[in-house]
């Protein structure tokens, strides 16, 4: 298997899990953040100036295309049987009707910005190409080693008696995954080759402030909220909070029916908290 990128956050869980069960892995990245992964041969390149290799993958994991151009250029310079695209919820277009399913239909959702844009591109993109593949769509994930300011971001401020501004009013319904079972989700769809989408997503809805009352119960601290009513929806300012005042929720019966199991929302935060999350602040 061809892992693409695989050297942060998710990418490394992946990586490990395929080992585990005994899959030969080659990684392709630049190099920059590099994993040093034992029994993995790493190849070093930039995926935008092309992939230095000709050989057969019976699997393609692509972690890291953010646009249509670099997914096209996946699929027709490597050699395989079976494509996995690391998509997004945020490739749905925006809707009033929750929660979103996998036939709900991708575009445009103005709080997701270019992210939104690149993501529905790469999805285009497969929809057109004729292989084998699917595309799993996580909402926010959160997990050790986020290289997206969340839960640190709030765990610190609650921590130091520092106010958390909420988008908006706060009230939200929002859904997270842990980064494990994402990785989890991807490794059982390419060992069963399973063709689609599935959303990947924790079984539980959550309003912000929710979000930061049950974390501030887990640091121990009752934590400080503040709204910024010029901050809602699209307004989202990511520097006062890392979650926008947007309901964003879908189903996740498809991975449920495989066999997945989501790890319960409190039950994550506070492991994540404890293993890792406490020493950093």
């Amino acid at each position: 298997m061809l892992v693409i990128g695989g050297s942060r956050f998710v990418g490394p869980i992946i990586v490990e899990k395929l080992l585990a069960k005994n899959h030969k892995i080659t990684v392709f990245n630049r190099g920059k953040i590099q994993d040093k992964y034992k029994k993995v041969e790493f190849i070093k390149g930039d995926r935008n100036k092309g992939f230095d290799t000709d050989r057969h993958f019976d699997v393609v994991i692509d972690t890291c295309a953010y646009t249509g151009q670099q997914t096209k250029s996946a699929i027709d310079s490597l050699d395989f049987d079976f494509f996995m695209n690391f998509g997004t919820a945020a490739s749905y277009k925006k809707s009033e009707i929750f929660p979103l399913t996998e036939d709900s239909p991708i575009g445009d959702w103005p709080v997701w910005g270019d992210y939104n844009k690149g993501k529905v591109e790469c999805e285009n993109v497969l929809e057109k190409s004729g292989i084998s593949f699917a595309t799993i769509r996580p909402v926010y994930i959160l997990g050790p080693k986020n290289y997206c300011d969340r839960e640190n971001f709030i765990c610190s401020r609650i921590k130091n008696n520092k106010p958390l501004t909420l988008p908006g009013n706060g009230q939200a319904l929002v859904q997270f995954v842990f980064a494990k079972d994402v990785a989890e989700s991807i490794v059982l769809l390419v060992e069963k080759r399973l063709e689609g989408n599935f959303n990947c997503a924790g079984n539980e809805t959550i309003t912000l402030k929710g979000l930061v009352h049950e974390m501030g119960k887990i640091v121990g601290k009752e934590p400080v909220i503040k709204f910024n009513a010029s901050a809602d929806g699209e307004n989202h300012k990511e520097s006062e909070f890392p979650f926008a005042n947007e309901n964003f929720f879908c189903t996740n019966n498809k991975l449920k029916r495989i066999g997945i199991k989501f790890t319960p929302l409190a039950k994550g935060l506070k492991e994540d908290y404890e293993s890792y999350y406490k020493k950093l602040i």
